[in-house]
């Protein structure tokens, strides 16, 4: 992974300022001014009819170095476009910098990924390139998500893993028609099967959508043991709806009260009853100290609201059948000597003795019970988002002023 001293490499002329703003703690970062977006916007255009001058991308560089430090909907705008010029440039050292945004700055992988994509495009060569993108498919969306998918089909690269076709249907039933072709390109390219242009051998053509329905009940016959290649659905009388939470949590800049307050609806929710978070919570379940390094805002609220959209390997659930006739579905792990415990959606461990099995199946079902935010206020599920991007030890433990 690339270090500070790695990026002042690439910035000689600003080492001392990357060194100054290295040597912030998090509540002095909180007291920079914020950026002058329409200068810097501004500027920016200057530089993209410069970007064969080393100077000029150094400085875009520095741009999109300063505007790290903060965090609202134009920024991310703004930074898009300026790792968009850099790839652009095909510089070396400019694909390098975008590679450390997508590894280091999680919240700005998407618009990372966009930009790598629009190179790889150009020069699908790169085979580290071609792993950030598969990487990128959990957070693109839109006009991001087309130009990963254009690029991946552009690769001799075939991606056989069933998680990632899947998650290649998922974003094709999420585009709008005019874009679909994109996904099903890939989708052609990665499986070697190909849908009839024609309806039952009709004049009538196949539409995009009818496309991926075949390539859903494709999926499902190769794969009948995997996750069903389709969005969850909310209950009908659900509070929160993921649209609706992502549009309002978006924009949102968390402070050092969010965090505090989130710690209890954190328990509140039940997370703590399987998920460690710093020195809270049970370790049942995946610990969630440092989630935000690894997920988007975004991601986190999926998760929350569809368990079963993505199953966590590591913590695989089971259903566990006794000779009794009784059955137990959790995660499984081992009991006292002779024993195996099941840790249900409560959180309660039950042990059973082995010789009590009679059979211990996979189950396709997330152990974490869906509806955690149904109870909760909209402030509380903010504050809730806000403990979960909180990091032991981050760059930013909290994004920068602002209460929602």
């Amino acid at each position: 992974m690339f270090q500070r001293l790695e990026i002042n490499r690439l910035l000689p002329s600003l080492a001392l300022t990357l060194c100054m703003l290295t040597s912030l703690n998090a509540e002095q970062a909180n007291k920079t001014h914020s950026p002058d977006l329409p200068a810097l916007m501004q500027e920016s255009d200057k530089l993209a009819q410069m970007l064969d001058d080393q100077t000029a991308r150094h400085r875009l560089i520095a741009i999109d170095y300063e505007l790290s430090e903060h965090q609202n909907p134009e920024i991310s705008q703004l930074r898009e476009k300026v790792l968009r010029l850099l790839a652009k440039s095909e510089d070396e050292d400019a694909i390098q910098y975008i590679r450390t945004v997508f590894e280091t700055d999680t919240e700005h992988r998407d618009e990372a990924a966009y930009a790598l994509s629009e190179y790889a495009i150009q020069k699908p060569s790169s085979l580290p390139i071609w792993r950030f993108l598969i990487r990128s498919l959990t957070v693109v969306e839109g006009e991001q998500a087309v130009s990963v998918l254009k690029a991946l089909s552009r690769y001799r690269q075939r991606a056989t893993n069933s998680r990632w076709i899947r998650r290649v249907i998922l974003i094709g039933l999420r585009l709008p028609e005019a874009d679909k072709p994109a996904a099903l390109q890939l989708l052609r390219h990665w499986t070697g099967v190909r849908v009839s242009r024609f309806q039952n051998n009709s004049d009538a053509p196949v539409s995009s959508s009818d496309s991926l329905k075949f390539y859903q009940n494709w999926f499902r016959k190769k794969w009948p043991d995997e996750l069903d290649p389709s969005w969850p659905n909310l209950p009908e009388n659900s509070r929160w709806s993921y649209e609706v939470l992502n549009r309002k949590l978006a924009p949102l800049q968390f402070n050092k009260e969010n965090v505090n307050r989130g710690k209890l609806v954190y328990s509140k929710a039940n997370c703590a009853k399987c998920h460690p978070k710093g020195e809270r919570g049970e370790k049942f379940g995946p610990d969630l100290s440092d989630i935000s390094g690894l997920r988007q805002r975004k991601e986190l609220l999926e998760a929350i609201l569809f368990p079963n959209l993505e199953l966590n390997e590591d913590y695989p659930s089971i259903t566990l059948l006794t000779t009794s006739g009784k059955t137990y579905s959790g995660l499984m792990s081992a009991g006292k000597q002779g024993t195996v415990s099941v840790v249900g959606s409560e959180g309660k461990a039950v042990s059973i003795h082995k010789n009590e099995i009679e059979s211990i199946s996979p189950s396709r079902q997330s152990n974490m019970p869906a509806g955690a935010l149904e109870p909760l206020t909209f402030q509380e599920i903010c504050d809730l988002i806000a403990f979960l991007e909180h990091r032991a030890n981050p760059k930013r433990p909290y994004h920068k002023q602002g209460k929602p």
